[in-house]
């Protein structure tokens, strides 16, 4: 038995996670006894680890019974189960199969090791004969509800041993096409008010569920999904109430592991939902949002269940609060494959699973991070005021690139426009995609192919990435131009000035590093591309600067503003978490420049 290492965001709540594991299927069964079953057991059940079909009517018996279900060779009894054998010292051991599933030497082997317990077999011709058997020695008649899975496969029941456990009722199976004699006269017997059959009709045909009701004269309904995973979900959620205090997560490919885990699951409080061993199904990831238990158990080694997959569990089981009325703060998120509306409905920030970010207008795509990712998250403001969608193991697939601001709420506004402002009320970061945004040309004229940088901060230290820098190439024309519409104001600091244009809705760009200066503008209004100076190195206001260029800056109300996924000029501009880092992206996503730590060639104006 070991842990789980949970790589944890600030904001991630806790979760209790336990990996159960040994170097076998027998070891991992010993261990999930030995964690959940104290000594002095009432009744230890061992079955086939190499046959599965004993083994599920068996889970729920034993879990009722308060013993474990633990997993033997055929012929010989494993170490690691003889050591658990005995250190539970039960009044009574169960052998589930006949001598096929569990050898006779085996029996006498349980009486040498324990001369004090009954040893007793269950075992019925088939499988199905003994289900009935045991759904006979330990369920009374007159149960509200009885539970029937296919008896040729295994996820269906498995899951739902902990769901039987919880009525206090028998887990029956049954041919895929056929009701067995000996189910319909357990079925009879059992006189149940429901009976719940597992699966889609490949397990369990429409032609069984139809002879059921016919022989119980009682509701019969069908709890299944569209594949296994999605089944186990449908059972959790019919099962089991929010706020479970476990989940046993089990591989959805082998049977071994979930044999054992589902009795102690059931013992515990829980259900078992299955898995694949590389991720969780969206289902699985859907449901434990809505579960948000205290404890996972991941039964298996890593081959069963992969470190990631059970670090992607840990992450979706304690969930923030959801985003609602167009709001997201610290202490909610948007949780991949979710979306959040504005308040009017009209708009929507949507997170995709595949690491994508989008504004919405119903069908359309306003805006779009142009980021991909495997192990989406959600999207959260961390403690550093960084909007970020994260992965599930805390890594960043996109951020608004205001780390070090007190960036506080995310706001989807009805104009389609989302916005992110720190604790002043400032907006530090946009999607520019409402109608009234400017829209951003690049500073220098059509036809010309200029250096372009990552964002980075206005003065190199923490803050939004709001500025960028632009050069000419060699030979190139070194005029700079106004990149929308405005009015021309004047930068004033104590050893100089520079320029910055006002935009409509308190949006600004500045200027600097320029000579030749056009103050003549100041006051002025001008159109997008006038000229308002050329490239140089001047540093009126303090930095420094080590070729000609613009250092571009984006405000609002003064305050410099992030442009990770702003649009200049037809390309879109991201950075990789580092200042002048990144790269940029033309209209159909596709990467044209790259900035290695400072401006890369080249960007077309058009």
């Amino acid at each position: 038995m070991g842990s789980v290492a949970v790589d944890a965001t600030p904001a991630l709540a806790a979760v209790d996670v336990t990996r159960v594991s040994g170097p076998d299927r027998y070891a991992t069964s010993a261990a999930v006894s030995a964690r959940s079953f104290p000594a002095g057991a009432p009744v230890v059940f061992l079955a086939s680890g190499e046959r599965f079909p004993d083994a599920l009517s068996a889970g729920p018996a034993a879990a009722r019974l308060g013993g474990p279900v633990l997993l033997t060779r055929q012929s010989e009894m494993p170490a690691s189960i003889a050591a658990e054998v005995q250190r539970l010292l039960p009044e009574r051991v169960v052998i589930l199969g006949g001598d096929p599933s569990v050898s006779e030497t085996q029996r006498e082997q349980i009486q040498a090791l324990l001369p004090q317990a009954a040893v007793e077999r269950w075992a019925g011709e088939d499988r199905y004969q003994t289900s009935a058997l045991v759904s006979a020695r330990t369920a009374a008649s007159g149960v509200d509800t009885v539970f029937l899975a296919s008896g040729e496969v295994f996820p269906d029941a498995l899951s739902g041993t902990p769901a039987a456990s919880l009525h206090q009722t028998a887990m029956l199976l049954t041919r895929p096409d056929s009701l067995p004699p000996d189910v319909e006269a357990e079925l009879i017997r059992l006189a149940p008010d429901r009976v719940v059959v597992l699966g889609g009709t490949p397990s369990v045909s429409d032609s069984v569920t139809d002879r059921v009701a016919q022989v119980v004269s009682a509701p019969v309904e069908r709890w299944a999904g569209a594949d296994r995973y999605a089944t186990s979900a449908d059972i959790a959620a019919r099962a089991y109430p929010a706020g479970a205090p476990v989940v046993y997560l089990a591989s959805g490919e082998v049977f071994a592991d979930a044999l054992s885990g589902a009795p102690a699951a059931a013992r515990e409080g829980g259900p078992v939902l299955l898995t694949p061993s590389v991720g969780l199904p969206p289902v699985t990831v859907a449901e434990l949002r809505r579960l948000k238990p205290a404890r996972l158990v991941f039964l298996g080694s890593t081959p069963s269940i992969s470190a990631a997959a059970a670090q992607h569990a840990a992450y979706v089981a304690a969930p923030l609060p959801a985003a609602t009325a167009g709001r997201l703060t610290r202490a909610s998120e948007i949780s991949a494959g979710t979306c959040l509306p504005s308040p009017d409905t009209s708009h929507a920030l949507c997170a995709s699973y595949d690491g994508r970010l989008t504004v919405m207008r119903g069908s359309t795509q306003l805006w779009t991070s142009g980021t991909t990712g495997a192990g989406s998250g959600s999207v959260r403001i961390r403690t550093d005021g960084n909007l970020v969608f994260e992965r599930f193991d805390g890594g960043i697939i996109w951020q608004s690139s205001t780390a070090g601001t007190t960036g506080t709420e995310l706001l989807v506004q009805n104009d389609g426009e989302v916005v992110l402002r720190d604790a002043a009320g400032q907006i530090i970061w946009s999607s520019m995609s409402g109608p009234t945004a400017p829209r951003w040309r690049l500073p220098f004229a059509a036809g010309q192919r200029w250096a372009s940088g990552a964002p980075h901060t206005n003065t190199g230290g923490t803050g939004a990435r709001g500025s960028l820098d632009f050069g000419p190439t060699a030979g190139g024309d070194r005029r700079v131009l106004s990149i929308a519409d405005g009015v021309v104001y004047r930068v004033q600091c104590t050893t100089g000035s520079y320029l910055g244009i006002n935009h409509a809705n308190g949006w600004q760009s500045t200027y600097y590093h320029l000579v030749n200066y056009q103050d003549h503008l100041v006051g002025q209004f001008v159109p997008a591309g006038t000229y308002l100076g050329d490239v140089g190195r001047t540093v009126p206001c303090g930095g420094g600067a080590t070729f000609d260029h613009v250092h571009l800056t984006i405000r609002r109300a003064g305050v410099p503003v992030s442009v990770e996924g702003m649009t200049f000029g037809g390309f879109q501009t991201h950075s990789d978490g580092r200042d002048y880092w990144g790269f940029w992206t033309d209209a159909a996503g596709n990467r044209v420049l790259t900035a290695p730590g400072g401006a890369g060639c080249c960007l077309l104006a058009r």
